[in-house]
């Protein structure tokens, strides 16, 4: 058992490359009053303005590679997922490394005919037994690591859709679009681009409530 394949578990799995997909947002006009709060930062206390378009409509977008890459919430999410994917691929590496000085402590006992046949069968025996846990092991870190990344995914997704919701009520957006690599919006005006609004108010926000 070769212990890099582990060091490629990371490889497969995505960024969490759908977290924004279908971000097109569709109800009826409302209007709503935010409740002031002086607690919060300045930024989530401050009304911005909104681009109309003709027939009352109003369009936004956000581009989600910029979002995703400023997003302190997402990075963080990141950075402890890849903490947490470094202690499965020591624990998967630190069997392996066993279970190989076994094998060559095997091997050159073997050759120096110093293990009786009986017990030749039985190392052989036992260590094709942990070569098969190992892989057994190796499947599920893999899937423990593609787990995790998809519920970071989907808690991060739930985070940015609820925001964006809340802000196209409180501004009476029509449609919040997705602008990105992975979207199908080809091109707008950079007046419809509320990115960096939307960044700096969903960091003020997490950096809020991780004070609690």
């Amino acid at each position: 058992m070769n212990a890099t394949n582990f060091a490629r578990l990371s490889a497969g799995l995505s960024l969490v490359a759908i977290l924004l997909t279908g971000v097109l947002l569709m109800l009826h006009f409302q209007n709503k009053n935010g409740n002031s709060n002086n607690d919060l930062p300045e930024i989530l206390q401050t009304r911005d303005t909104t681009v109309s378009m003709p027939g009352n409509l109003s369009f936004a977008y956000v581009n989600t590679d910029s979002l995703m890459k400023h997003y302190m919430f997402y990075q963080d999410a990141i950075k402890k997922i890849e903490a947490y994917e470094k202690q499965l691929q020591t624990q998967f590496e630190s069997k392996a490394r066993k279970l190989q000085q076994d094998y060559d402590s095997y091997v050159a006992n073997a050759k120096a005919g110093t293990i009786p046949l009986q017990q030749q069968k039985e190392t052989e025996a036992r260590l094709t037994t942990q070569q098969q846990e190992l892989a057994e092991l190796e499947q599920r870190l893999t899937q423990e690591s593609a787990l995790k990344r998809q519920e970071t995914s989907n808690q991060v997704s739930e985070t940015i859709l609820s925001f964006l919701e809340e802000y196209r009520v409180e501004y009476n957006y029509t449609f919040i679009f997705q602008h990105g690599s992975m979207s199908g919006l080809l091109a707008a005006t950079p007046q419809l681009d509320i990115t960096d609004v939307i960044i700096k108010r969903l960091n003020a926000k997490y950096e809020f409530e991780n004070r609690k």
